[in-house]
């Protein structure tokens, strides 16, 4: 760059010295005025250590910074949350959280509530004993659950709501009544969204559950497990049932396999209840349909399935030492079906036709008619009769009297039963038998009487129509005094006493 016009382009050493000396400020500014031995003046500047810039350390430094920062903020985030803890743990197991947490239960169940030994830690609630009590105008009237634990959310401390996953309990017996007008009618089992009481499940793990007078129940299930979803896919409570033992008054004690139950305001639909064989897990009864409760003058019917399952088990041992089998349920119009009145008067009515399961059959024994059959004819067959797959009948159950009606036995070229047979609440029986024998073996039987007795050949059987009576243990039947005063012709009888042709002497066993 060119000097400027107003500066000379050369100086000599005296005009480079006065210059200096005219201006000290300027250069004293960085250094310091001194005069030499000879005379002459310098100015003697400080020396300054030259220093590299070094940004990683800058770097370092301001990382360190930062994470003495965040280490001091999450102590002190840790502390407050553990002052905020220490303090709600102490609030939930306070009186006046749990007087609270009474009064929300009782909204949300709308029954009396009684809370036994109640505590809180960070992770769950538990308590000894929970029972609920409700007013008559419900089906539920009391439930009592021991040792249980919930599984809690954290807002349960200080929210407005009581929630969690899960709410179990080791026991549980719920009684259920029979609904009357007398007490204001809710439904506790609706789903509530607004509900201070808010779990995504209740689970009992042994719970009991009776129906009427809880010391002589008319329907009872014992020892099962019980769990209770409060929405499931379609916003509706679900009850889900599974194993213990089913007892009805008047019926065999029966295993349950499980249940699901969903609940429709006034409504209770059953989905699926499916009862085991007594003695193995072979074969099922199934129950579906709709309940009534709160409806007591109008009649609830549930459809009825069956799969291999034993008959003993439906018309009771004792009837069941006469009939046996397993069996299955036939599609037939007005039929398969169990209706009973949601009252204090039940008057259940179970209907059900059936047929031999595939892998069974249908076997009849313990009739006076059969031994005697079997001694006349020379056929032990007939002590215990076999009937095939196209064999068929009824069950009816009513007013404590079991029948098997509609009876039609086959099995060809032997025996053939048609008519109905009950059994009373007292063991006594009572009914009717039509008893066809093949043709062909009363043809070829010596004894007149017995062919006396029989009537022509229809569809391959000669008949006779039997009374029966007796009980379960002794049943008895009119063959006897049919044969005894059947005629017969004098070449027909044997050569011995008149009394080698009495009914005793022919069926008497050898």
């Amino acid at each position: 760059m060119p000097p400027a016009p107003s500066e000379p382009e050369k100086y000599s050493i005296d005009e480079m010295m006065d210059r200096l000396k005219g201006n000290p400020s300027e250069t004293q500014q960085d250094g310091q005025l001194v005069t030499r031995s000879d005379g002459s003046q310098a100015i003697k500047v400080r020396k300054r250590k030259r220093r590299s810039s070094q940004p990683q350390k800058a770097d370092l430094q301001r990382t360190r910074r930062a994470r003495i920062l965040q280490i001091s903020g999450t102590l002190i985030i840790l502390f407050i949350t553990a002052l905020a803890i220490g303090a709600g743990i102490i609030y939930a197991n306070s009186s006046p959280f749990r007087e609270k947490l009474v009064r929300d239960i009782g909204e949300a169940s709308g029954s009396k509530v009684d809370l036994q030994q109640f505590r809180m830690n960070p992770k769950t609630a538990n308590a000894a004993q929970l029972i609920f009590s409700w007013p008559q105008g419900n089906l539920l009237k009391n439930l009592s659950i021991n040792n249980l634990s919930a599984d809690i959310f954290p807002s349960s401390f200080f929210g407005k709501s009581f929630n969690g996953e899960e709410v179990t309990a080791n026991q549980g017996r719920l009684n259920l009544q029979v609904p009357t007008t007398a007490g204001a009618t809710t439904h506790p089992l609706m789903s509530d969204l607004k509900s201070a009481i808010r779990f995504n499940r209740y689970r009992v793990r042994n719970l009991d559950i009776s129906v009427g007078n809880e010391a002589a129940p008319a329907i009872s299930l014992t020892q099962s497990e019980g769990s209770l979803t409060p929405s499931n896919v379609n916003g509706r409570p679900l009850l889900s049932l599974y194993q213990g033992s089913l007892a009805i008054t008047g019926w065999p004690k029966l295993p349950l396999d499980r249940a699901l139950v969903e609940f429709r305001g006034e409504e209770t639909h059953i989905i699926g209840l499916r009862i085991l064989n007594p003695k193995e897990d072979r074969g099922s009864f199934e129950l579906s349909g709709t309940v009534f409760p709160y409806r007591s003058k109008q009649r609830s019917s549930l459809a009825v399935s069956l799969n291999s399952f034993e008959l003993a088990g439906i018309i009771g041992p004792e009837l069941g030492r006469l009939f046996s089998g397993r069996i299955n349920s036939l599609p037939v119009e007005k039929s398969n079906y169990l209706s009973f009145m949601p009252s204090a008067e039940p008057s259940p009515k179970l209907e059900i036709a059936f047929h031999p399961a595939l892998t069974s059959r249908l076997e009849v024994q313990g009739f006076p008619f059969l031994f005697a059959l079997s001694k006349l004819l020379e056929y032990q067959w007939f002590e215990r009769a076999v009937f095939e797959q196209n064999s068929s009948a009824s069950i009816h159950r009513e007013a404590g009297v079991v029948s098997l009606r509609d009876l039609n036995f086959v099995s060809k070229g032997h025996l053939s039963l048609r008519g109905e047979v009950s059994i009373a609440d007292d063991q006594t029986l009572s009914g009717n038998l039509q008893v066809g024998v093949a043709d062909g073996l009363i043809a070829d039987s010596k004894n007149n009487r017995l062919k006396a007795m029989f009537g022509p050949p229809i569809d391959g059987f000669c008949w006779v129509e039997l009374k029966i009576g007796g009980t379960a243990s002794a049943p008895t039947d009119t063959f006897k005094d049919l044969f005894s005063a059947a005629p017969s012709t004098p070449d027909a009888l044997p050569p011995a006493k008149q009394s080698g042709s009495s009914f005793e002497d022919l069926t008497r066993p050898k």
